[in-house]
């Protein structure tokens, strides 16, 4: 998230700039720096700062490795999560950076890093996407097994959902301002964290925005926990002289090495992707959860059947007195998809329909269903009479 690019702009912000003073694939981004870097030390390079971004995560894979009591479909979940944001995070966040270097927000030191003619990233960068990446899913998938979910929470409001959406879209807004159109170098580096940032907030809002009070507790747990580190990591790289951020294109606001335009970068890079697998893991845990209270309540209403034709009174049998119970949650499935007999287990096609449906409240729940902080492997704790937390 820095770059070797010194406070060189780029053609989008100075179309008048002579030439010469633009960034060609041609030249090297060690030729085009102005100044040079002063570090405390040269043994310190970017391979130290991996080493110690990687202390704490080796230390909780050690201690407690996530998943040992997952749900297979919470496991399914988990490594289709995981799987999924190294594709689409790295991807995503290889090319903000790569903008962000060519308009010389951020500058590396290429005597404590490895840099190529045309490419205006370090090798060590690239890979500190992917460790970031990792990294923050891990403490996310943690955060779901050690932090219990607030379960007597509903869905967002209309009015907080719209005006969330509001404040994203004026993000959005002023980030395109920044890059595109304003002449104030000082807002630029706030302005890339909007434009390329916001609208991935403003997706996974609209799309998982239902989980979001509920497990609010686990999202800022595992969003918190990596944001921090790695901002006093990037702290470090820059007292160390390993990279740098030229203050034309920051605020001004800070202390020492912490800067507001640094700290937003790692914070809002880090909550992209702990809200993305958050609303993965919530929808799994959800769906287990109240597929549990909707057999439990199945079988007290068969239970409750068979004691009354025990007792001589008309009632049906079990098979039926199971599947007449079973039919009164089957109306809350059938508006996102298909019923399934009760007994079935859930699939991940299953949690996606569920995260795209936009609801809470399945298999006859309310949406302020409450159960036991987590679900694992021998099942998700819900209350003694199911029945009496239907909608």
């Amino acid at each position: 998230m820095r770059a070797l690019l010194p406070s060189l702009r780029a053609p989008l912000l100075h179309a008048a700039a002579p030439s010469a003073l633009r960034h060609s694939a041609a030249t090297s981004p060690a030729m085009l720096m102005t100044e040079p870097f002063i570090a405390p030390t040269d043994w310190f390079v970017y391979g130290h700062l991996h080493f110690i971004l990687a202390l704490p995560t080796l230390t909780l894979l050690y201690l407690s490795p996530p998943l040992q009591t997952a749900q297979p479909l919470q496991k399914q979940a988990a490594y289709g999560f995981v799987g999924f944001i190294v594709i689409v995070g790295v991807i995503q966040s290889l090319l903000w950076d790569s903008y962000g270097a060519t308009l010389g927000i951020w500058e590396f030191n290429p005597s404590k890093c490895t840099l190529r003619e045309s490419f205006p990233l370090p090798v060590e960068e690239v890979l500190w996407l992917f460790h970031h990446v990792l990294k923050t899913a891990l403490y996310q998938l943690k955060a779901f097994e050690l932090v219990p979910a607030n379960t007597y929470s509903g869905a967002p409001s209309a009015a907080l959902t719209n005006g969330v959406n509001a404040a994203l879209v004026a993000s959005i807004v002023f980030g395109v301002y920044a890059l595109g159109f304003s002449t104030d170098d000082a807002i630029k580096c706030i302005g890339l964290v909007c434009a390329f940032f916001a609208p991935v907030w403003l997706l996974i809002w609209n799309i998982g925005g239902q989980f979001v009070l509920r497990h609010s507790d686990r999202i800022a747990w595992g969003w918190v926990a990596p944001g921090i580190t790695t901002t006093l990591i990037d702290c470090l790289g820059q007292q160390q002289g390993v990279w740098r951020f030229p203050a034309d294109f920051l605020s001004g606001i800070g202390v020492g090495y912490l800067k507001l335009d640094v700290a937003l970068v790692y914070m809002v890079s880090t909550f992209a992707v702990t809200a993305s697998g958050a609303v993965v893991l919530a929808a799994t845990e959800e769906l287990l959860a109240r597929r549990a209270a909707a057999l439990a309540d199945a079988e007290a209403g068969a239970a409750a059947g068979a004691a009354a034709g025990a007792g001589g009174a008309a009632s049906p049998s079990l098979q039926q007195a199971d599947e007449a119970s079973a039919a009164s949650f089957r109306p809350a499935m059938a508006s996102f998809w298909d019923v399934s007999p009760a007994a079935q287990e859930p699939s991940l096609l299953d949690v996606g329909k569920y995260i795209f449906s936009g609801e809470l409240g399945v298999y006859g729940t309310s949406e302020e269903f409450q159960y036991a902080s987590v679900c694992t492997i021998d099942g998700c704790i819900v209350e003694d009479e199911p029945a009496a937390l239907r909608g």
